[in-house]
């Protein structure tokens, strides 16, 4: 099993998918616009912010039940998968929060190093420069170790520190999963390319813009979201070969 493998793999799984993910994904694309277009000022309030991030969280866990209902009985059912989604938003919620506080956690050794490191350099872009790079190290880490733990609870019912602690051991020296996530980078590279190009089209009426916008996020996210979890499956399989080629 290659990387390449599990690209082609997510393209079918994507395409066998694609006429009921799709209204997911457009939900998500949705919802931020609708509830954020009647904002009053530059600074929405606190309460829409706060009712736009949790359907959003929602709709992430609705797709993921989706995907793994599907993966696991061939179940296409929408409802079904809303139902799941219903028992399992809470968990994977807590899973997540958990997960950001791990993450900044990890930016204190690297502030701490980055400012010892810093101290004695007075070019202020170069100095910026190496506190950055020293608070990215630990976090990159700490993300790549921990990126399945909402998987392990949706999947596997873990709690949060067991899913962290299960998604540490799932990564840690896997080069599946380094090659696989680095594939996808490149795939998230083009995606970032057009729509940078969307932004280009000066001629284009800004309302054509943002609608070739919500198109490639609609299209985009969710192969995103099977790509992910087809490499979480199968990655958990012991009998999964990993070949030296991408």
């Amino acid at each position: 099993m290659t990387a390449t493998d599990i690209f082609k793999q997510s393209l079918s799984f994507y395409g066998r998918l694609f006429n009921k993910i799709f209204w997911i994904s457009l939900a998500s694309t949705l919802v931020p616009v609708i509830f954020l277009s009647g904002a009053d000022s530059a600074e929405p309030a606190l309460i829409p912010l706060m009712i736009v991030a949790a359907l959003a969280m929602f709709l992430s866990v609705y797709m993921m039940a989706f995907i793994h209902q599907f993966s696991d009985s061939q179940d296409d059912s929408l409802s079904a998968a809303f139902k799941l989604a219903l028992n399992k938003v809470m968990p994977v919620m807590l899973t997540s929060f958990v997960f950001g506080l791990v993450v900044m956690l990890a930016v204190l050794p690297g502030a701490i190093l980055g400012t010892i490191l810093a101290a004695s350099i007075n070019d202020e872009i170069l100095r910026n420069s190496l506190m950055a790079i020293c608070i990215a190290i630990p976090v990159t880490i700490v993300m790549y170790r921990c990126f399945f733990a909402p998987y392990f609870t949706l999947v596997d019912g873990l709690n949060p520190i067991e899913a962290l602690k299960a998604s540490n051991q799932q990564v840690k020296g896997n080069k599946l999963i380094f090659r696989s996530l680095t594939l996808l980078s490149f795939a998230m590279l083009g995606y970032i390319i057009l729509l940078a190009l969307t932004q280009l089209m000066i001629a284009v009426n800004p309302a054509v813009q943002a609608f070739l916008e919500g198109v490639l996020n609609v299209l985009f996210m969710p192969f995103m979201s099977v790509f992910i979890y087809r490499l979480f499956t199968l990655s958990k399989q012991p009998s999964t070969t990993i070949d030296e080629e991408v």
